[in-house]
C-alpha cells in the first residue's frame, strides 16, 4: 500500500493516539536570521509548483479559511474550532468555527471559549526554564539531580542526565509516557502534587543522555518541577505571574479554575459522542494540561515573530528565543527533529519553507502552533473533537499561500549491495510495538514496510532517502554500522535497530512458530527472563499475559499504594496488573469478587478481550468482520472478532472452508501462540511473501 500526501493525515491520527497522553510534537522559531536548514533535500518528487502566489492578507486568509471549514469532509471531523493567524505585528485573523456546546448549539467565540491545548504547552514550560537560565538559577549543562532534591530517577548508563537533555528530549528515559493520569473518573477535588507523583515513579534512564532522540513527557514534567524547585513557587504561579501575565493571556493557565469552566469547550470523540471533563493528575501537568484561547495565543505568536517582547515587556531574550526555535538534534542536517521544546514531525508539509511547529493532544482537543519564521507568520489551531484538520489546514495553508517552488530531487544510484546495510527491522524508542523493516531492492531503492503498509524511497544523501511524495527516510550511524532511523511514521522519535532474536535451544530451525518467536524476542521475554529455553507449548498465566502485553507496548509502570486487586499484592507483577486497569486495559468493574486470579491459565478469548480494550481507540482500516465458528462466550465475541478479522492470530487457528474462523477462544494460551498472536499486531505488513 502506497501513501500519498493524504495519507499525512492518518498518519499523524494514528500516531497521535500513542499514550496516555497522546501529544502530537513539533516547533516554532522567530525571524529570518535564524540559519537553519530549511529541509531542500526533503522535496517531494513532482515537477515545481508555477501557479502565482496568492498573498497572505486579512481577506485572503478569512476567505480560504471560510472555504476550508465548508467542506464537507472537514465538517464530519470537526465539532468546532478556533483560528488564529499572524503576520508581523498584526493579526489577520482570530474566528471560531462551529459549536463550544453542540447540545447548546454554543458557539465557538475566539476571545472567551477555552481549548485544551496538550504539548502546546511544553513551549511555555520551556520558556520558563529558559528564563531562570538567563537569570543564572538553571544552568543547562548540569547534572538535573542539582534540581530534584528529595527525588530520585535510575540512571543506569553512568552519564547524567542535563538539562539541556530535558529540553531536546534527549534525556534517555525508558517510558516517557508514565507518571501522570488523564482520566474523567479520577477525583477532581484534591490537589495532587508533582512531588508526590515524581517520588513514586520507576523511571529509568537507559540510552546514554544527549545521543537520542524520543518524545518525552517525563522530560517537560521533570522541568517544570525544577523550576518549582528553583523559585519556591507553584509551577502554575509562576507560569500566570512571568508569562501569563507578561503576554496579557488572562484567559489562559495550567489549572482550570472552577470559575473559568464554564468558558471551556465540551469535548467530543471521533464518533461526536460527548466526553466527560478531563481531570489531570498530577494537577498542574507541564507537559501539557494549559488551557488557552484564540486571543490568548495570538499574542503568544505576535512575542516569537516580535523577538521575544510584547508590548514592550520581554518575555525571554533574542538570544534564548533563538536558541529556542533552532535545531538542535537532527538525524540529518535536513531533516531536524528537536530545538529547546520544540520539534518538528511533518516535514513534507513545509514545502521547502523554514517552518516549525509545535502540536499537543488530550483527549477530545486537538491543537497546534505553527511558525513561518521568515514570512513573519505564525498560525494557531485547535478543535474539540481531538480530530487531526490541523494538519489538513497547514497542509492547504501552505500550498495555498506558500507553494512548493523547488526542483525535483537529484537521486543517487546505489547498487542492491550497497544498500544492504541499511537492511533490518528498527524498533520504535517510545513505543516498542510499533516496528519498521526495511529492505534493499534490485533497482537501487529501499522498501520501508510499517503500519501503513509498503513505501519505496530513493537515495538523495548517503544517509538520507525519499519517497516519490518526499516523505524522508533517514538514517544514522553509530561507530560506522547503521543504528537509528527516522520516517514519518515514527513520528517523534528515532528508531533503534533490533539485535538479533534470541536462540532458544527447544525453537528449532523447523519449529512452525520460529518465524513468530524470532521476530517477538528482541521486542519482548516469552520465557524466563535470561533463559534460552521457551518451553514453547506452555500456557500463560493471567499475570505472565499482562506483563508481556504491557512490556510489548512500551507503556511502563508506577508503583500504586493500593493494589487493583486484593489478590494481587506482592505479586510479581502486580505493577503490570494494577498499571492495565490504571488504562482500561482490564476492566476492574467486571472482576468477579475483587479477586483476578493472577496465576490461573489465561483463555484465549480473555486475550482478545484485553488486547480489544487497548486496540479499539486506534483508528484502523475498515474491514468486513470475519464470521465466527466454535464457542465463544457472548461478553468476548466482539473482541475474538476484531482479533480474527484483523489477522491477529498464529497457524493453531482453525479456518473452515465457509470463511468462518474458529479462535478456540476457550482453549488456554500456549508461549508460541502469543508470539504469533502479538507478531501479527507488531508486523502487520512484514515483508515475507511481498
Amino acid at each position: 500500500m502506497k501513501k500519498s500526501k493524504k495519507a499525512l493525515s492518518l498518519l499523524c491520527a494514528l500516531m497521535m493516539l500513542s499514550a496516555s497522553l497522546p501529544m502530537s510534537v513539533a516547533a516554532a522559531t522567530t525571524e529570518a536570521q535564524v540559519n537553519q536548514p530549511t529541509q531542500q533535500a526533503v522535496a517531494t518528487a513532482k515537477p515545481a509548483s508555477k501557479k502565482a502566489t496568492i498573498p497572505l492578507t486579512k481577506a485572503n486568509v478569512e476567505k480560504f479559511t471560510k472555504e476550508f471549514f465548508a467542506n464537507p469532509d472537514i465538517k464530519k471531523m470537526v465539532t468546532g474550532a478556533v483560528v488564529t493567524v499572524v503576520k508581523g505585528d498584526e493579526v489577520l485573523l482570530e474566528q471560531g468555527y462551529g459549536y463550544a456546546d453542540k447540545e447548546k448549539k454554543k458557539q465557538v467565540d475566539s476571545e472567551e471559549t477555552l481549548f485544551y491545548i496538550g504539548s502546546v504547552s511544553k513551549v511555555f514550560t520551556a520558556t520558563a526554564v529558559l528564563q531562570l537560565v538567563e537569570q543564572g538559577k538553571i544552568d543547562l549543562n548540569a547534572d538535573i539531580t542539582k534540581y530534584l532534591g528529595d527525588v530520585k530517577i535510575k540512571n543506569e548508563t553512568g552519564s547524567p542526565v542535563t538539562v539541556k537533555d530535558l529540553l531536546t528530549h534527549t534525556s534517555g528515559v525508558e517510558h516517557a509516557d508514565t507518571g501522570f493520569s488523564l482520566d474523567a473518573e479520577l477525583d477532581s477535588k484534591p490537589y495532587y502534587s508533582m512531588k508526590d507523583e515524581l517520588l513514586n515513579n520507576t523511571f529509568r534512564i537507559v540510552n546514554k543522555p544527549g545521543e537520542v532522540y524520543s518524545y518525552d513527557n517525563f522530560a517537560s514534567q521533570l522541568q517544570g518541577y525544577i523550576v518549582e524547585q528553583v523559585t519556591g513557587q507553584k509551577f502554575e504561579d509562576y507560569a500566570k505571574e512571568h508569562l501569563f501575565e507578561v503576554l496579557d493571556m488572562e484567559n489562559t493557565s495550567y489549572v482550570l479554575e472552577k470559575d473559568d469552566a464554564d468558558q471551556l469547550a465540551s469535548s467530543y470523540d471521533y464518533k461526536g459522542n460527548k466526553l466527560k471533563p478531563l481531570v489531570f493528575k498530577p494537577t498542574v501537568l507541564p507537559e501539557g494540561s494549559m488551557s488557552s484561547t484564540g486571543e490568548d495565543m495570538a499574542n503568544y505568536m505576535l512575542t516569537v515573530l516580535n523577538n521575544g517582547v510584547f508590548e514592550g515587556e520581554r518575555l525571554l531574550s533574542k538570544d534564548s528565543l533563538t536558541k529556542m526555535l533552532t535545531p538542535q538534534v537532527s538525524i540529518h542536517p535536513d531533516v531536524p527533529n528537536m530545538t529547546y521544546g520544540f520539534e518538528y514531525y511533518t516535514h513534507p508539509l513545509f514545502n521547502g519553507h523554514n517552518f516549525v511547529l509545535k502540536g499537543g493532544n488530550v483527549p477530545g482537543f486537538a491543537s497546534q502552533v505553527s511558525f513561518l519564521p521568515d514570512k513573519k507568520v505564525g498560525v494557531f489551531i485547535s478543535d474539540n473533537q481531538g480530530s487531526n484538520i490541523r494538519t489538513a489546514y497547514m497542509s492547504a495553508f501552505m500550498d495555498h499561500f506558500y507553494p512548493d517552488e523547488r526542483p525535483a530531487p537529484t537521486y543517487l544510484q546505489p547498487t542492491q549491495q550497497q544498500l544492504t546495510k541499511f537492511e533490518g527491522r528498527y524498533k520504535n524508542l517510545r513505543m516498542g510495538f510499533d516496528v519498521t523493516e526495511i529492505k534493499a531492492n534490485s533497482d537501487g531503492s529501499l522498501t520501508v514496510y510499517d503500519g501503513l503498509g509498503s513505501t519505496k524511497y530513493r537515495q538523495v544523501d548517503p544517509l538520507l532517502f525519499l519517497s516519490n511524495e518526499g516523505f524522508p527516510l533517514a538514517f544514522k550511524e553509530v561507530d560506522g554500522k547503521v543504528k537509528y532511523i527516522y520516517t514519518l511514521l515514527n513520528f517523534v522519535t528515532w528508531a533503534e535497530k533490533l539485535e538479533a532474536p534470541v536462540a532458544y535451544k527447544d525453537v528449532a530451525g523447523d519449529h512452525p512458530y520460529r518465524k513468530y518467536v524470532d521476530g517477538l524476542s528482541p521486542l519482548v521475554v516469552l520465557g524466563e527472563e535470561g533463559s534460552n529455553v521457551l518451553e514453547p507449548a506452555k500456557e500463560m498465566t493471567r499475570a505472565e499475559f499482562i506483563h508481556v502485553l504491557l512490556e510489548l507496548f512500551d507503556l511502563g509502570y508506577r508503583h500504586h499504594d493500593k493494589p487493583a486487586f486484593k489478590d494481587v499484592e506482592g505479586h510479581k507483577y502486580v505493577d503490570a496488573i494494577n498499571a492495565a486497569v490504571q488504562i482500561k486495559i482490564i476492566d476492574a468493574k467486571k472482576v468477579k469478587d475483587g479477586k483476578f486470579e493472577p496465576d490461573r491459565i489465561i483463555e484465549r478469548q480473555e486475550v482478545a478481550v484485553w488486547m480489544h480494550n487497548f486496540l479499539k481507540e486506534y483508528p484502523t482500516m475498515p474491514k468486513q468482520p470475519v464470521k465466527l465458528a466454535g464457542t465463544t462466550d457472548e461478553w468476548a465475541k466482539e473482541a475474538v472478532q476484531y482479533l480474527a478479522t484483523h489477522g491477529f492470530y498464529g497457524p493453531e487457528v482453525i479456518k473452515n472452508q465457509d470463511g468462518s474462523i474458529d479462535f478456540l477462544s476457550k482453549k488456554g494460551l500456549k508461549r508460541q501462540e502469543a508470539a504469533a498472536i502479538l507478531y501479527n499486531l507488531v508486523y502487520p505488513y512484514h515483508s515475507e511473501g511481498k
